[in-house]
């Protein structure tokens, strides 16, 4: 079921206020900082904010780092570039061939694969947001753009040579000022989210960011959220550094195979065995996996905090059962990643990654 981020924002903005909590638009953390009992975080305005601890929920560029880990990471450019955006339902009635090609298919998702390239789209009652990832083009002009600048009508229909009108209408279709684009890049998995002293965890895209390809990016911060807030319940004021590390103890494994599959999809998406799909078209339609789409995360932490406390604080053995079904973790690194697929080599692991 589709469910538009600005639809999403809107319900958990609307529960917030709810709830009675206090949320401020518009306002930037620069720097974090901690101590033994709590933490705080300044902004950009100056003010200075201190709570019991602190989510660094900042994104791919967050503040966080120095703290955290006492440097910033390294990014590496993924050779891939995306075109987002949502634009009004309505459009379907008012372009036939948009019409046309939607059909019956009224609400849910599409997913269609061209050359080097991979076209995602999600049609709800009120909106129709699709997501275009495609190669960057050397020496183009988009190989400098930042997230949410330079995304235009011309840019996007330039990748869609050869397609269908309907993938073009639908580009056409949309407001410009609603096409974003940016340029993707990886960044190797980190084990370590939590500050030395316990006070700041790191979470979503500040603790691992993802390409649009793992079809599971949003996913895993949600996740994230309900597994903080489970061990944070279980482990109360008192224990709030022992319940962040066995936090990222319980997710960092999870979440890094499922930065791996992101790499696994890329190359199925991008570097398309066409014959292969002539034989199986079905072959990509299943990118996502059991293991990834009906895990209960925050069951999975209320069955599992103890045993990783103990884990922790007495060195009992734990493993992790939140990872594909039949596999073993390995650290891996994108520079092992780009150069089996620079000599061709497909990459496969052991268990049940789809």
């Amino acid at each position: 079921m589709p469910l538009t981020r600005p639809t999403l924002h809107g319900a958990l903005n609307d529960y917030a206020q709810e709830l009675n909590i206090k949320i401020e638009w518009d306002t930037a953390a620069t720097k974090f900082f901690e101590d033994h009992n709590s933490a705080g975080v300044i902004l950009a305005d100056g003010r200075v904010e201190t709570a019991d601890l602190v989510v660094a929920a900042d994104g791919i560029g967050s503040k966080s780092w120095e703290l955290v880990n006492g440097h910033k990471p390294t990014y590496i450019d993924s050779g891939l570039t995306c075109h987002v955006a949502t634009c009004p339902a309505d459009v379907v009635h008012k372009n036939k061939v948009i019409a046309d090609g939607f059909g019956d298919f009224e609400r849910g998702m599409l997913f269609s694969l061209g050359p080097g390239m991979h076209f995602g789209m999600g049609r709800t009652e009120e909106d129709i947001s699709w997501t275009m990832v495609h190669k960057t083009r050397k020496n183009h002009s988009e190989t400098a753009v930042e997230w949410g600048k330079g995304g235009t009508h011309e840019s996007a229909l330039s990748y869609c040579e050869g397609w269908a009108p309907f993938y073009k209408e639908i580009v056409k279709a949309t407001p410009s000022d609603e096409i974003l684009l940016w340029n993707l890049t990886w960044r190797d998995p980190h084990p370590n989210w939590v500050s030395s002293r316990g006070r700041v965890v790191q979470l979503g895209d500040s603790a691992h960011p993802f390409i649009p390809t793992s079809g599971a990016g949003a996913t895993m911060a949600m996740e994230d959220a309900y597994s903080l807030a489970a061990c944070l319940h279980l482990g109360g004021k008192p224990n709030i550094p022992l319940a962040l590390k066995v936090h990222n103890r319980l997710r960092f494994e999870r979440v890094s195979c499922a930065q791996k599959n992101a790499f696994r999809n890329s190359e199925k998406f991008h570097n398309t065995d066409w014959d292969a799909v002539a034989k199986d078209p079905g072959m990509s339609a299943n990118f996502t996996g059991d293991w990834l789409s009906s895990h209960n995360v925050e069951q999975y932490t209320y069955d599992n905090y103890e045993k990783v406390v103990s884990h922790i604080v007495m060195g009992t053995p734990f493993e992790n059962t939140n990872t594909p079904p039949g596999y073993t973790f390995k650290p891996w690194s994108i520079k092992e990643m780009m150069e089996a697929s620079e000599r061709g080599q497909p990459i496969i692991d052991e268990g049940e990654w789809s």
